[in-house]
């Protein structure tokens, strides 16, 4: 046999048995995690320990996935996402492992991704190909002698981004004090001063190293023909011998040298430092291996942090030494920390927040913690995993092979938190003998293997770095030789000729696909019915299977609301379920919201009819088992009815956190602000989002910060007040209902008796909500990328058919991703068509500006050169149909179905557009390049980005502002 079984375990937890198998020859382990799943999954791991910032182990996740000897294409990886009907396909690198997942529910697509992914790992085309590594990591670029010389690649562009963020650095930081002896103390991700560094060389002799089937762990999962899944992956192992070189992670665990660290991170030229540091403190609490005390840290971080009333965070909060509060166990790898931090801090009370974490956790163990929180925190624990088992919308076995590897990696069982039932069962008994009490003297008080982070603001510290980085490259370009120069410019001109000259017809073919009889033009109808609730309202319901959960949702109607109002609507929202009620203290209700339910939270939402007509909710979604049904209706309600609006500092901390989330969204999230705010200018919908959780909604909870800050709390409380009562009208509310059909009847009469204070005004006015000016702005941070931005509606593109979605796969992972990616060196790209005529395209983590906009108003000249065979529209067909196609669980069907009635999309409507996609012609998709050869004529231009750029680049805007 070419498989030895090593172990069975039943794994009643994610109702699987899982069989761990040995590959005879190489030693390589091997999961499968059987079990009923339509939705298979596969995921090899490498162990890959970085030795340097160089990036080596990122870059090479990159670079696999360009060609292989089987699949011999530029890019397999694009191809399979235009072609597959994958549930996932990605690529991810860690600190210590890199990991190769894919999913589907189709057993001939399963086998195709599984294959692919296996070539692109163990046979890379990088091996024989220097370009690979120039593409996807860095390269000199230079295409004219008088050019300046500059570094370009796609992981180095990416990290330039990444590491703008100062949460980033302070974790990295973080992650160099307390295991500096390590590989831990490396940014695996790449650090741009260090990824030039990287040779050729090096890069194919890691490869070799750390890319064999003995240094790979591999999960299966799902209802698979395990002989058929074994032989193939037995295809690739079988021709290696067994490596007995281990990788080993473990290293001397020292306590750290430099107890207080201090650095800085970059924020704007010219902007204010004061009160924008960020604070960490962080302590090592163990390593992969230990479950249950890992598992407790969890459930203890809930105890102390999970709202603003908890012991530590109320604590933190009333000391006032920063901004947002966070905290957490962070998985670094082998070794496991627990580090708390505040953003927008001032740097002086760094003692301050040491000292008042000490008193706080002191006065925990010495008074002990209050048990209902420790059950509350356990109970929201153990719902959040039985729901994760019967949930659908993201593919199961990517996060049990994930959770497998969290142990496995390290020569553990990779079993151990596949069964995590048992252990949260053993903190419930061991919460009654004071296990946390100890758990926090033992991991924290009385841990010596500590350390704190600080990072203070530095106004142009990016700005001064990149300059000091061009000027030696320019100097470095001073000093070459002719010949050396003619190098450069002949190794980037060969590198543009790579990008621009497309695969062979014969290379493209061996990538395998699925055939048209593969494709089905049926739907999966949703159950969803609907019957009166209040007057005027309606109760929808969507009748599932969902594991004796019930899933309710109240909607608020907003319709009559101003434009100007849906800002403090949103801060509104945020604020239901973390303030005070009349009848509970935030304490006391967090408490009873994790004790009887899965969770309970508020947010808006605005859906566009088939008119094009924007209509706003706020709503309210809670879940809870059916025993617990009458608590959470009675929770919900209360959430919103008995909300207390009036504590300043509880409120300043919310807004706080919520800066700081936005902030994240700018970090990790802009190409997606950046075409919201594009497209408000065409799109009513888009002006409301826009105010809800955009740019515009960045800039009022500043303001809104600015005014607590400042003593005019009761201007903004009255005002939110205010508002609140406008909610209390049983004409506004809609509910929605997941879950057994049969119990219908009784909710709507619980719910309907939990308003029963709440009278009935009908005939509000319709607010009409128009879009946004129209100006093309650019919005400065202190970022060295930019996310560049172009929208604009059309009255050709309204008429949207299923080809056009089409089209929009064949822009979003052929034109734009050559052109803005591969060529331009971003990260990646984004395009966007609404059926109402609005489009916009995106760039994320981009280095340039004119050129990624010169690409978009060139999307026309694109579309009238592109000659696509039967064979290739239907690669693009069925890429279009994947996301289409992907299992959800049932909570988001029933939402997709409620969006879709609202939005006056009906079965008859999604079965035509499928069909439409299954009909596309070449002449269809032609036939829209001429909206495009139009596209600049109209377009606004949105950037979020670096500022020496945008200034440069003055003129190319209406308007500039700093965002942060």
């Amino acid at each position: 046999m070419t498989f030895t079984l090593i172990e069975t375990q039943p794994l009643t937890d994610i109702h699987s048995t899982g069989y761990l198998y040995k590959h005879n020859k190489t030693g390589a382990q091997v999961l499968h995690l059987d079990n009923r799943d339509e939705n298979k999954a596969f995921a090899i791991a490498f162990k890959t320990p970085p030795y340097s910032d160089n990036g080596i182990t990122h870059i090479l996740e990159h670079s696999v996935l360009n060609g292989s000897e089987a699949y011999p294409s530029k890019e397999p990886f694009v191809e399979l996402i235009k072609s597959s009907l994958n549930t996932f396909l990605n690529a991810m690198t860690y600190p210590d492992k890199t990991v190769y997942p894919v999913a589907s529910t189709n057993d001939k697509d399963y086998m195709n991704l599984m294959s692919v992914y296996l070539d692109a790992v163990f046979k890379p085309k990088l091996i024989s190909d220097p370009q690979i590594l120039a593409q996807e990591g860095w390269h000199y670029h230079l295409e004219n002698t008088e050019d300046e010389l500059i570094y370009k690649g796609v992981v180095y562009n990416e990290m330039k981004g990444a590491l703008g963020s100062p949460d980033r650095a302070l974790y990295q930081a973080m992650s160099e004090q307390l295991y500096g002896s390590s590989i831990y103390a490396h940014e695996s991700g790449g650090d741009p001063i260090s990824i030039p560094e990287l040779t050729q060389e090096e890069f194919v002799s890691y490869h070799a190293q750390y890319y064999h089937p003995s240094n790979s762990l591999t999960v299966v999962y799902g209802d698979i023909d395990r002989d058929v899944v074994f032989n193939q992956i037995a295809r690739y192992f079988n021709d290696y011998e067994l490596n007995d070189e281990q990788t080993d992670f473990t290293f001397e665990l020292k306590a750290p040298e430099m107890l207080d660290y201090h650095g800085t991170y970059s924020i704007t030229e010219g902007d204010n430092p004061e009160n924008k540091s960020y604070l960490g403190l962080g302590w090592h609490i163990g390593l992969a291996d230990d479950n249950l005390d890992i598992i407790g840290m969890q459930v203890l971080n809930a105890v102390l942090f999970g709202n603003n009333d908890a012991p530590l965070k109320k604590a933190l909060i009333e000391a006032e030494i920063g901004g947002d509060i966070s905290a957490g166990v962070d998985e670094f790898g082998w070794p496991i920390a627990y580090i708390i931090e505040i953003q927008d801090a001032n740097e002086a009370k760094l003692d301050t927040f040491k000292n008042v974490v000490k008193d706080t956790l002191s006065k925990l163990v010495e008074e002990g913690i209050d048990r209902e929180l420790i059950t509350a925190a356990l109970n929201r624990q153990k719902f959040a995993l039985r729901e994760a088992a019967i949930s659908e919308s993201n593919p199961r076995g990517v996060a049990y092979a994930l959770t497998a590897f969290s142990t496995w990696l390290y020569d553990y069982s990779p079993f151990s938190n596949l069964s995590f039932n048992n252990y949260l069962d053993e903190l419930t008994k061991l919460a009654k003998t004071g296990y946390f009490e100890t758990l926090i003297e033992e991991k924290l008080l009385n841990n010596d293997h500590k350390t704190s982070v600080t990072l203070i603001a530095e106004p142009g510290k990016n700005d001064r770095i990149e300059k000091e980085r061009h000027a030696k490259l320019q100097e470095f370009k001073a000093n070459l030789t002719e010949a050396e120069l003619n190098q450069i410019i002949e190794d980037t001109k060969a590198l543009i000729e790579r990008q621009e000259t497309p695969d062979k017809a014969e290379d493209l073919d061996k990538i395998p696909t699925l055939e048209r009889e593969d494709l089905s033009p049926d739907i999966e109808s949703v159950p969803f019915e609907m019957t009166e609730m209040f007057e005027g309202t309606n109760l929808y319901y969507s009748d599932q299977f969902t594991s004796e959960i019930d899933y309710i949702t109240y909607y608020f109607d907003l319709s009559d609301f101003e434009a100007e109002e849906f800002s403090k609507i949103s801060l509104l929202s945020h604020l239901i379920g973390n303030l005070d009620t009349k009848k509970h203290s935030l304490s006391e209700f967090r408490k009873s919201v994790n004790t009887y339910t899965g969770g309970i939270y508020a947010s808006n939402v605005v859906f566009t009819d088939k008119d094009g007509v924007a209509k706003p909710y706020l709503y309210i979604r809670g879940k809870a088992l059916y025993e617990n049904l009458d608590h959470l209706i009675a929770l919900m309600t209360e959430a919103v009815e008995d909300i207390l609006i009036k504590d300043k500092s509880k409120v300043l901390s919310i807004v706080q956190s919520l800066k700081a989330d936005l902030e994240d969204q700018i970090n990790y999230g802009a190409h997606v602000l950046s075409s919201n705010y594009a497209l408000s200018q065409f799109s009513p919908t888009h002006a409301l989002k826009d105010r809800t959780d955009g740019i515009g909604y960045f800039y009022y909870i500043k303001e809104v910060i600015n005014q607590l800050q400042t003593g005019e709390e009761t201007a903004i409380f009255d005002t939110l007040n205010e508002t609140l009562h406008r909610l209390f009208n049983k004409a506004r509310i809609h509910l929605l209902y997941v879950g057994d059909g049969e119990r219908v009847e009784m909710i709507k009469e619980k719910v309907s008796e939990s308003f029963k204070a709440f009278e009935t005004k009908n005939d509000l006015p319709t607010a009409r909500y128009v879009a946004n000016t129209k100006e093309s702005t650019a919005f400065i941070t202190s970022q060295d990328v930019n996310y560049v931005a172009a929208a604009t509606h059309s009255d050709l593109m309204e008429d949207k058919k299923g080809s056009d979605s089409v089209l929009a796969t064949i822009l979003r992972f052929d034109y734009l991703w050559n052109t803005i990616r591969v060529k331009g060196g971003a990260y990646g790209s984004m395009y966007q068509h609404s059926r109402h005529g609005q489009v916009s395209m995106a760039s994320y983590r981009d280095p340039n500006i004119v050129e990624s906009l010169e690409t978009y108003y060139q999307a026309g000249e694109y579309l009238n050169r592109l000659s696509l065979t039967e064979e290739e529209i239907l690669k693009y067909i069925i890429g279009t149909l994947s996301p289409i196609v992907r299992p959800a669980s049932a909570i988001d069907k029933g939402i997709q179905q409620f969006g879709r009635y609202q939005a006056g999309v009906t079965d008859d409507d999604r079965r035509r557009i499928k069909q439409e996609i299954l009909n596309t012609t070449a002449d269809e998709l032609k036939a829209r390049a001429k909206f495009f050869e139009n596209f600049k004529e109209d377009a606004t231009q949105v950037v979020i980005g670096n500022k020496t750029q945008i200034d440069k680049l003055s003129d190319h805007f209406d308007q500039i502002k700093e965002l942060y």
